[in-house]
């Protein structure tokens, strides 16, 4: 399956100050952050928010904090967050989810964000008879692999568990979009954000069965399996009402 280039490029990479021996600051990635557009009411502008998983926002808090960003001139930059404070869902805290308004200048930055229009809803599940066995993919940081000049996402492929995926979850990817592609008989489906990556699926010791290797004798083992967000739970993110009453003073000043 060809990941379009757009999708690679609504990903940005998170972490925490790092001091190096050159006196320069690095960048200790902790995780996967992506851009979503929701349309104001001014036509041609978007508001954009930083999509990751509450888990990795949780490590950033009280903390300042780093988005290494491509730029248009074909390296990266980091981009300093202080103070900043990350929204999660208004009422389900088991929700791993967290978001903060913030959009980088469209002219230094080389970056898209996921338009609200592209999540993938009950309706449309319905609909396009999506399911067991979709093929999936994730965009996000490759930890061990993350580029030393600018960002270069990994993509990982898998295919729909309901909403655990078979596509195994590595150091990074937790905070990262993963798309689902429509199936159709002839072409290329179209694509949707199915959600946003928690991380790697554990089995509990005590639900094992014989057939399964012995964690205490083989160890923890990633076991392929990776769970998803679902998109409608980002939405009830950026649907808190704090952000709501923030988009309304918003569009109301560009009006």
């Amino acid at each position: 399956m060809r990941v379009p280039d757009e999708v690679r490029q609504c990903v940005v990479f998170v972490g925490i100050p790092k001091p190096s021996s050159d006196g320069q600051v690095s960048i200790s990635f902790v995780g996967t952050a992506f851009f979503v557009g929701i349309p104001s009411s001014k036509e041609g502008v978007s508001h954009v928010y930083v999509v990751t998983a509450r888990h990795v926002a949780n490590k950033l808090d009280n903390k300042q904090f780093l988005l290494r960003i491509n730029t248009k001139e074909g390296s990266s930059a980091l981009i300093k967050g202080d103070g900043v404070r990350w929204f999660t869902h208004p009422t389900d805290n088991s929700v791993d989810v967290a978001v903060i308004p913030y959009a980088p200048s469209l002219e230094i930055y080389e970056f898209k964000f996921v338009h609200t229009e592209m999540f993938l809803s009950d309706a449309l599940i319905q609909q396009n008879k999506i399911g067991v066995g979709d093929e999936v993919f994730i965009t996000g940081l490759f930890a061990h692999v993350s580029g030393s000049k600018k960002n270069l996402p990994i993509v990982r492929l898998g295919n729909i568990e309901a909403y655990l995926i078979e596509a195994r979850s590595i150091g990074g990817l937790s905070g990262s979009p993963a798309f689902v592609r429509e199936t159709v008989p002839v072409g290329l489906g179209r694509f949707h954000l199915l959600g946003l990556m928690h991380g790697h699926w554990d089995i509990p010791l005590d639900k094992k069965n014989d057939l399964l290797m012995s964690e205490e004798f083989f160890g923890k083992v990633n076991m392929g399996i990776a769970i998803v967000v679902p998109a409608k739970k980002i939405l009830e993110v950026l649907n808190h009402p704090e952000l709501i009453e923030l988009r309304r003073k918003t569009d109301e000043r560009l009006s």
